[in-house]
Formats: structure tokens, C-alpha cells, sequence
């Protein structure tokens, strides 16, 4: 049934172009006004210049003859009281004798050239139309659309041919031309059904309808029997026409007013700018202009804009998607907003040249160098605005604070689910999408794995994905049939890419978020590298122990190295944030204790309170301390030990002696510190395990090896025990941080009899 819809709407269009065709090419026009003589002749009254009576026929002059019959029986005549579509006119001129004047058929070019406008207009609809039909027929909107299209062409032709007095050509005219606004807002009805809403009801349009029905009616009956009958009726052609388009309009204006805060915005916003560039230019520039004697654009000018409302429809119907009207038009008021200064200026300073006596090539030199200065100050005023309305965060996009939000979140990314996370919510919480996916595609897929998509979209976004291959790089934003893709990262023939769907204004990407995507894109790109590589390398070292059966020194050593590293950020954490917090709330209760009186019982519990507060700051203090040994690489490794005994003996009631035979300079900054370390585990056995009254540890190298003794008097422990206790895991880990430097730990225990350990360490310059 559509198809034979939009073939008869087709047929009807070439029947009534035809139509007009054919009665401006039948005759020339003669546009020449008569009134009733004697003997039934008739007079001349006027001749239109320009025409073909132009010349020929004189005011005065008598018609006798029209066509071989009585003037006052010719059907143009009698019933309109003009001269036209005639062929041979017999006439009698003031003082001269008869003549018989024929009206000859112009060739075809010429008897055209003054539809050449709209009939360029009418193949121009009848293109649209044919558009709409290939690519959009499966849209309920896209035949309402067409039909608009075609009313619209035909009432570009009509309008051109209307002043021929041919009543069916007359009928046809005004009955397209009324049928534009209500082809419209069927249009407009369905478009607007996928949304939820609708221009006008079901009455309004009866309304129209039955307007437009009434008009052709009395129409009818004035060009077929009388034109003297019905004479009110001609001003409500206008009415007629202007009704539908006024409410059409107040309602967008009503839709816009509803929705400007949801996704709806865009839509409506662009089809009042639509209307307003439509027909404005008619209005302001050429209307009103002319009636104080001076259009500003010519009538032709002024109708090319409405052209303007067709295309946008058009556009909007076979994209389905809208460009970012807010985006446009923001930047267009803004630019119009700075030119006005400098137009000004130009103008005026380019009248004064131009009237002055002396405008010579000097002249032109002074005119060049003057606008040219100004056009420099103007870039640099733009310059001006652009970097603060940047700093005012104006533009969301441009300002850095969302790539520092960002870097900040992929900094801690560890796997591509956590990229993935913070990609999403970084898009989510700047543009509203309809959906998104991450996914994996290589050219051999037949479908892209987006589960929001129906399967013939997955095909068709594969197809495209395949035509654009040699572009899939990281960082790149592809436009896509329905959304957008980034381009993520590639591993081997897979494209690891962030599917967005069209925004939830039903509007395009405007350049702004697409850079800013791109932007994104190219970050995530280098993060899903380095985790990549981070895979890879993590599939290298479990092949690698899978062969040798134990961890290479190496990434024993790095696997400490990170752990300090930690240490060391949890440690500068806990000083910088809850240390300082500590402090602060610290202050301002001893500052209210002694600023302001109290009960006893509530100052002695604040009192309380305070030591407790002292206490949790010295834990802090100590933990920050142990995480990240104060002065280890300043003072050294005998000073920092000496500094760790004196705090470890207030701490615990064993004893420690301590001695150091020879330099520990020897040892890099990665031994020290895992000396360090150790010690720190020994003493922490010593108290907790060993229960130690004793503790003895002895330092000293041999030229080849730095060699690390301890001994104490603790409860001691038998070997084989411990070699599957929890409990000892610190002897364990201790072992391992001297396998990480090539070194031997070797360690001795009975019940009763303390624990003896001894480390030997290779040095850095001898291994």
C-alpha cells in the first residue's frame, strides 16, 4: 500500500506540473485589461509592460475580433475582463483602418525562460521526494515528508503561472498552495509519533481541513460561473494559508517552551530556527523594507530562503539524527556578537574613503592597512574572550578540568575493566549517550558483538567498520550509521573499540566533543598499551618460573621495590591527611579547653579525650616511621639502626647490642634498605615470638660479601616446625628478600635455646 502511495502522490505531481507546463507554453502571455464597448466590442483599458500586448495593443484601441468570434464571448474576457490565451485579435486603431494581429506561439526556450526559478524549485522537491523514497520509505514520516515536498514545488510552479486566468490551472494553485502548512503538520504528527508527542489533534486538522476545503469550493464557483459572485471570499485565501502555519508555529514554540530542559531541546529548537531562517528574509528584509521604498534583498532572495525548511527536514529525516543546533548557535551568536564592533568601523571608514576627493591607489593602500589593523585587534580581543570564557568553564569541553579528573582516575587502572570504568563514567557524566559498548572486532567478523544493536545494524557496522580498516589507529572517532566508535587500542588484527550510540537529544556530535573524545580516545589508547605490555610481560614471567620452578631474583627484587614504593606513597598519605587532621582537631580542643569555661567533669573528659588524641598521633607518627624509615639513605645504615634499637628498647624490655665492623657504604641504596628491613623483622620476632631478654646483631664485610649476624636468647622453636608455621611467614619473607640480591639466609633454633641467623650478601660490585 505505501508503494502505490507514494507512486499515485508521483503521478499526481507530474500531472499538475504538466498542467502548469503546458498553459505557459500554449500562448504568451498578453496581459492586456479590456472593458465592454458599443456593438460588442470591447475597449482596451491598459496593457501590462513587458508582454506580449506590450507595444502592440494601445490604451483606446478597439477589439472587434478575438479568435474569428465576438470579443465579449472569448472565455478570459467575459469572465475576467482580460485579454489572454488567445491566438489572432482583430482590432481597430484611433484613425486607422482594421488589423489583425496574430499571437504566435513563442519557442519552446523562451516561452520557459520566465519559469526557469521555479521550475528549477519544482525538479529540485520532485528530487527530494525521490530521495526520501530510496532511502527513507520505511520512516511512517518520510511519504507525509515527500508529499510537503511535492505541495511545496507545486505551489513554486503555480504561482508563476496563476496570472494566465486558466481556472483549472487557478484551482490547482490554490489548492497546493493551502495543502503546504497541513502537509506539514501530518508530517510533523508522524515525526514527532516516535517521540511521544504531536503538533496538532485530530480536530485541528479537521478544521484545516475543512478551511481548505471551503476555499477551493468558492473558488470553484467564482472562476467556473461568476467572478462577481463571492467577492468577500478573497482575503480568506490568506487566512486560510496563514492559520495553519501561525499555529504550527506557536505550538513548536509550546513544545519547545515543555521540553527545553529534557533531550527533546535540540529538536524543537532547531525547527524554530528552521522556520525563523525560512522566512524571516522575507519578511524583514524584503516586506517591510518595501513599504518604505526600499527592500534590502530581492522577492526571488527572499523565497530562495524557504528553501531552507525543506532541507533541514530532509536532513533531519534521512540522518535521523539532528547537528547540535545548541552548538551552532551559540557559536554563531557569539561570533555575530564581536563582528558588530569592527562592521561598524568598516563601514564607516569605507564610506568616508570611498566619498573622499582623494581615494587613489593611495587611498586603497590607507583603506587596506586600516581594516587589516583592525581585523589584528579583533583576533586578538577573540584570543581574549576564548581564554576566559575557558577559565570560566563555559565551555565544559574545552576546559582541562575533565582530562585532570581523567588522568587522575586511569592513573590507578590495573586491568581493562577498571579502564573501561572510568572511561565510561568520564563520558556519562559529560554527554548524555543512549548507550555505549566496548568491544572486540578483526575484519573477519560478520557482526560487531553490541548487544544493544538489532543484527541487521551489527552486520551493517561491521561492513562499514571493514570499508574504514586502514583507518581503525588508536585515538581515532569514527562516524558510524548509528553512533560513533573510538578506537581504543589494536592487539595483533583485533580493534579494541568504545561504541557510542547517537546522543539522547537525537543530536549529532558537534566538533567540541568530538576532539574532546579524541582526546579521551588517545588517552585510554596509551593506558591499554601499557596494560597490554603489562599482560604480556606478567605471561613472560609465569612461563619463566613455570621452566625454573622459583622466582627469579630479579622480580623478587621488583616485587620489593613496589612494596617500598607503596610504603612510601601510604606513608607521605597518612602524614599529609590524617597525621596533619589529628593535629589540627589537637589544636582547637586545647585551644577550647582554655578559651572557655566548663564543668569539671566535662573539661577532665575532654582532658581525656586530648591524651587520646596524643596517643593516636604518636601511633601515626611510628607508622609513618616504619613505613618510610626517616634518614635511612641521610644518616646512614649504622645511625638509622642505632635510632631503630633506641625506639625498639622503649618500646619492648629486651636489650640490644649492636656492633659494626667496617663500612656499610659498600651496599646501594636497594641493600641498605633491605637490611633495614630485615632488622625490623628480627626485632619485631624477638618481641612478639622469641620473648628475648637479648638481642645481638652484628655487621661487617670481607671485601666480597657484607655479612649480617643476629643472635638472641629468646624460647626458640624447633626447624621443623616452623617450616610450615603462619606464624613465621617473617623468616620466610626475609629469606626472599635476600634471595632477591643473590645472598644466602641461613638460620638455627632449639627449644630453649634462642634463634642464631646469619645473612650473606654478594656485593653489587662483586656479583
Amino acid at each position: 500500500m505505501k508503494k502505490w502511495n507514494w507512486l499515485i502522490a508521483l503521478l499526481v505531481y507530474i500531472l499538475v506540473v504538466a498542467q502548469y507546463l503546458y498553459v505557459a507554453a500554449a500562448t504568451p502571455p498578453v496581459q492586456v485589461k479590456v472593458q465592454p464597448g458599443e456593438n460588442g466590442q470591447v475597449i482596451v483599458e491598459s496593457v501590462a509592460s513587458g508582454y506580449w500586448g506590450d507595444g502592440r495593443l494601445q490604451v483606446g484601441d478597439r477589439i472587434v475580433e478575438v479568435d474569428g468570434k465576438d470579443p465579449e464571448q472569448h472565455y478570459t474576457v467575459r469572465h475576467y475582463g482580460w485579454l489572454e490565451r488567445v491566438h489572432e485579435i482583430t482590432v481597430i486603431k484611433p484613425g486607422m483602418e482594421t488589423q489583425t494581429l496574430q499571437v504566435q506561439r513563442l519557442p519552446i526556450g523562451e516561452a520557459l525562460s520566465p519559469l526557469f526559478a521555479p521550475l528549477a524549485a519544482a525538479i529540485l522537491f520532485l528530487i527530494f521526494a525521490i530521495l526520501l523514497r530510496i532511502y527513507a520509505y520505511r520512516d511512517p514520516s518520510s511519504f507525509w515528508l515527500a508529499v510537503f515536498f511535492l505541495f511545496t514545488g507545486a505551489a513554486y510552479l503555480g504561482g508563476y503561472t496563476v496570472n494566465r486566468l486558466e481556472p483549472i490551472g487557478t484551482l490547482l494553485f490554490e489548492f497546493v498552495f493551502l495543502m503546504v502548512p497541513i502537509a506539514f503538520i501530518h508530517f510533523m504528527n508522524r515525526y514527532l509519533g516516535r517521540f511521544g508527542e504531536r503538533l496538532a489533534n485530530k480536530s485541528w486538522m479537521i478544521f484545516f481541513y475543512v478551511c481548505m476545503v471551503f476555499h477551493v469550493g468558492v473558488t470553484a464557483i467564482r472562476e467556473l460561473v461568476d467572478r462577481n459572485l463571492l467577492t468577500w471570499e478573497s482575503p480568506l485565501f490568506t487566512v486560510f494559508f496563514a492559520l495553519p502555519n501561525i499555529f504550527a508555529v506557536l505550538r513548536l514554540i509550546q513544545k519547545y517552551r515543555k521540553h527545553r530542559s529534557d533531550d527533546l531541546n535540540s529538536l524543537f529548537k532547531l525547527t524554530l530556527i528552521a522556520h525563523t531562517l525560512a522566512f524571516s528574509p522575507f519578511i524583514f528584509l524584503y516586506s517591510i523594507p518595501r513599504l518604505f521604498g526600499f527592500p534590502l534583498i530581492s522577492v526571488g532572495a527572499a523565497t530562495a530562503f524557504l528553501l531552507t525548511l525543506p532541507v533541514i527536514y530532509l536532513y533531519m529525516l534521512l540522518t535521523r539524527r539532528i547537528f547540535d543546533v545548541g552548538f551552532v548557535l551559540n557559536r554563531f551568536l557569539y561570533y555575530a556578537a564581536i563582528a558588530i564592533v569592527p562592521s561598524a568601523i568598516m563601514a564607516l571608514l569605507g564610506a568616508w574613503m570611498v566619498r573622499s576627493e582623494h581615494f587613489d591607489q593611495v587611498g586603497m593602500v590607507r583603506l587596506f592597512l586600516v581594516f587589516y589593523l583592525i581585523i589584528v585587534v579583533l583576533l586578538f580581543v577573540k584570543e581574549f574572550l576564548d581564554r576566559n570564557l575557558r577559565k570560566t568553564g563555559k565551555n565544559r569541553l574545552s576546559s582541562v578540568g575533565s582530562f585532570e579528573r581523567f588522568s587522575h582516575h586511569v592513573s590507578r587502572v590495573m586491568k581493562r575493566e577498571d579502564l573501561e570504568r572510568a572511561l565510561e563514567q568520564e563520558i556519562e557524566s559529560t554527554i548524555k549517550v543512549s548507550a555505549l559498548a566496548f568491544t572486540n572486532w578483526e575484519p573477519s567478523m560478520d557482526e560487531v558483538d553490541i548487544d544493544v544493536l538489532e543484527k541487521q545494524e551489527r552486520h551493517r557496522l561491521a561492513q562499514v567498520l571493514r570499508e574504514k580498516a586502514e583507518q581503525l589507529v588508536p585515538g581515532v572517532v569514527l562516524s558510524l550509521p548509528r553512533g560513533i566508535c573510538l578506537v581504543i587500542g589494536n592487539k595483533d588484527s583485533q580493534v579494541y573499540l568504545l561504541w557510542l550510540d547517537d546522543k539522547a537529544n537525537h543530536t549529532r556530535y558537534n566538533p567540541d566533543e568530538r576532539n574532546w573524545l579524541s582526546t579521551l580516545a588517545n588517552y585510554s589508547a596509551i593506558v591499554f598499551e601499557n596494560l597490554y605490555l603489562i599482560q604480556g610481560l606478567i605471561g613472560n614471567l609465569e612461563e619463566e618460573m613455570n621452566k625454573q620452578g622459583d622466582t627469579p631474583s630479579w622480580v623478587l627484587r621488583l616485587i620489593f621495590n613496589l612494596s617500598e614504593n607503596e610504603r612510601r606513597r601510604l606513608a607521605s598519605d597518612l602524614h599529609d591527611s590524617a597525621l596533619q587532621d589529628q593535629i589540627i582537631w589537637l589544636r582547637r580542643l586545647e585551644t577550647a579547653i582554655l578559651d572557655y569555661e566548663m564543668p569539671q567533669a566535662l573539661n577532665t573528659e575532654l582532658e581525656r579525650i586530648k591524651e587520646g588524641l596524643l596517643d593516636v598521633i604518636h601511633q601515626i607518627r611510628e607508622t609513618c616511621n616504619e613505613l618510610r624509615p626517616p634518614l635511612l639513605m641521610e644518616m646512614g645504615l649504622i645511625q638509622a639502626m642505632e635510632q631503630l634499637f633506641m625506639e625498639a628498647q622503649m618500646r619492648t624490655d629486651y636489650t640490644v647490642e649492636f656492633e659494626a665492623a667496617g663500612s656499610t657504604e659498600v651496599l646501594d641504596d636497594e641493600q641498605t634498605l633491605a637490611i633495614y628491613r630485615i632488622t625490623q623483622e628480627l626485632l619485631r620476632n624477638a618481641s612478639k615470638h622469641a620473648e628475648a631478654s637479648r638481642v645481638y646483631i652484628y655487621l661487617a664485610t670481607n671485601g666480597e660479601q657484607f655479612i649480617y649476624q643476629y643472635r638472641d636468647n629468646g624460647v626458640g622453636m624447633n626447624e621443623e616446625d616452623a617450616a610450615d608455621s603462619f606464624s613465621h611467614m617473617g623468616l620466610a619473607g626475609i629469606k626472599e628478600r635476600v634471595r632477591s640480591f643473590e645472598g644466602t639466609f641461613t638460620w638455627r633454633s632449639k627449644p630453649g635455646a634462642g634463634m642464631q641467623a646469619e645473612i650473606m650478601l654478594p656485593l653489587r660490585g662483586k656479583i
